[in-house]
């Protein structure tokens, strides 16, 4: 195995990568989310979600079923192949409604938290730490419909009583907390874009990666094909859409946006002040994602400034107000003013600070240049990397990994950081089952190159500590449905879920074997 990764092994830069290039104490495993994987929507005393009906309405799940993966029956298998690839640990999520079937506490779910108990009780009999996210996307139903979600405020409270459940029952075992995983993704997929569920919003290339300034103009721009005439329109769920109509859909994805800060603030404040123990042996953190942005014209001080603001607009829009306690000045510049929420002295005391680490997705990256008007008429669409993923936003890019972690070392006081998820996808097709998908050396070579940025990082300063793939398992992947396949155990969909280990998990196994 060696020899062949050393034979086409060559980006990065240097050579070839070894686990103990990084330290002992250095974490590496892989990562999953509940709705993507478990199954079981109706088991368990399980409530609805809003993907439940989003996806049903949207036939996200064919040609296949939602029970495809059905980890919430294997999961025990699944934890002996994390064992036998040699991860230290597994990022996973909760589901808030298997929990609190309503989102509210009168509705808490013994069944549900007997289920969870049973895994976190099988990674650590196994040797395998979890690091656990309590919202990844899965919003109770009974919250939407009852007051439009993280549209309003009172979602932080009802957030701050489930993660308070989930503390209290699960906390002895578990040392790592993860509040909200891509909060970006929730607040734009969902309320712009209408991808995800809820389907809220109004579709626009404007606020993508940059906002919208008062005049309606994008103050920069990126290369990714994505317009107002091309992304798919899903339907709403049941009657949110008009619900929300005394909100100015504009303004969703900020309102959004400073509703999830709340409620991450609240559940870090739960923790703080009934958790954690006074070595903070046991932390609390937020995972955020970003691409990375290079100038298109890397002399061009207009185009350098628009790749700044481009940052801004991604990981900025949440890492500002978490470390320096305001949303990024370029956003309070171009934003309209009646969109963007203020940030108050009680808000800014609750959020600012509410962290003691940072997770870090990182997938892709884009060119970025200063200009208004038309992508396609300015010329932008200009690949950034070479390999591409099943989904075309995924352009592989490995050493924006080095510069996205620099950027957050250098403009936000240096936090800890762990990558808590990274990975590039293949085609769920006929021939799926054959050479293409076991033999995943693009995979390979995805994670190798990215792990060779993240050591140079490391050497420059980054406190980074940990690495975590993309997937454990083949799974849902959300508005692609079961079409993207990310994982590195491949998942037999068409029978019985079965397991098999690509090409990636083998070669994971040797790199993590050399201690």
């Amino acid at each position: 195995m060696e020899m062949f990764a050393a034979n086409f092994l060559a980006g990065g830069p240097a050579a070839f990568v070894r686990r103990s290039d990084f330290g002992k104490d250095f974490v590496f495993g892989s990562a999953t989310a509940a709705f993507q994987i478990e199954g079981a929507l109706e088991k368990g005393s399980r409530g609805d979600s809003i993907w439940d009906k989003f996806a049903k309405d949207n036939d996200l799940f064919k040609p296949y079923h939602e029970d495809a993966v059905n980890h919430y029956e294997k999961f025990e298998e699944d934890v002996k192949l994390m064992k036998e690839i040699g991860f230290d640990a597994y990022r996973f999520s909760i589901s808030w409604p298997r929990i609190l079937p309503t989102g509210k506490l009168e509705s808490k779910n013994k069944e549900g938290i007997d289920y969870y108990k049973k895994l976190i009780k099988t990674l650590k009999d196994n040797g395998i730490e979890p690091y656990v996210t309590l919202f990844h996307w899965d919003l109770p139903h009974a919250l939407q419909e009852e007051y439009n979600g993280f549209l309003d405020r009172r979602v932080a409270d009802d957030f701050g009583v489930y993660a308070d459940v989930c503390f209290q029952e699960f906390g002895k075992d578990v040392d790592y907390w993860i509040t909200l995983n891509e909060p970006f993704t929730y607040a734009y997929s969902a309320h712009v874009d209408k991808v995800h569920a809820p389907g809220l919003g109004t579709v626009t290339q404007q606020l993508f990666a940059t906002g919208t300034n008062t005049e309606g103009g994008a103050p920069a721009a990126t290369t990714t094909e994505e317009s107002a005439d091309s992304v798919m329109v899903f339907k709403p769920t049941t009657s949110w859409a008009s619900e929300a109509e005394f909100l100015d859909p504009f303004a969703y994805p900020y309102i959004v946006t400073h509703n999830l800060l709340l409620a991450h603030a609240k559940a870090v404040e739960i923790f703080k002040n009934k958790y954690q123990d006074p070595a903070k042996k046991k932390k609390i953190g937020i995972t955020l994602v970003s691409m990375w942005f290079e100038p298109r014209n890397p002399d061009d001080e207009k185009d350098k400034a628009a790749a700044l603001r481009a940052l801004d607009f991604f990981i900025g829009w949440y890492l500002d107000p978490l470390v320096h306690g305001d949303y990024p000045k370029s956003m309070r510049e171009y934003v309209n003013p009646d969109h963007l929420p203020k940030m108050d002295a009680a808000d800014r005391e609750a959020i600012q600070g509410s962290y003691d680490f940072i997770g870090v997705n990182y997938y892709t990256a884009r060119y970025c240049l200063k200009y208004y008007g038309s992508r396609k008429e300015n010329g932008v669409e200009v690949p950034i990397g070479k390999d591409t993923g099943a989904s075309a936003w995924l352009i592989s890019y490995p050493k924006g990994i080095e510069g996205l972690l620099l950027h957050i070392k250098n403009n936000y006081k240096d936090p800890l950081i762990y990558i808590t998820e990274n990975g590039i996808d293949d085609h769920d097709d006929d021939s799926s089952r054959h050479w293409d998908s076991f033999f995943d050396e693009k995979r390979v070579r995805h994670i190798h190159d990215h792990l060779n940025y993240l050591l140079e990082a490391k050497r420059k300063g980054v406190n980074v500590k940990g690495y975590f793939v993309w997937s454990l398992l083949d799974n849902f992947e959300w508005n692609n449905g079961f079409h993207a396949r990310f994982g590195l155990i491949y998942v037999d969909y068409k029978n019985n879920s079965q397991r098999h280990p690509k090409l990636s998990a083998a070669w994971l196994k040797q790199f993590l074997a050399d201690k």
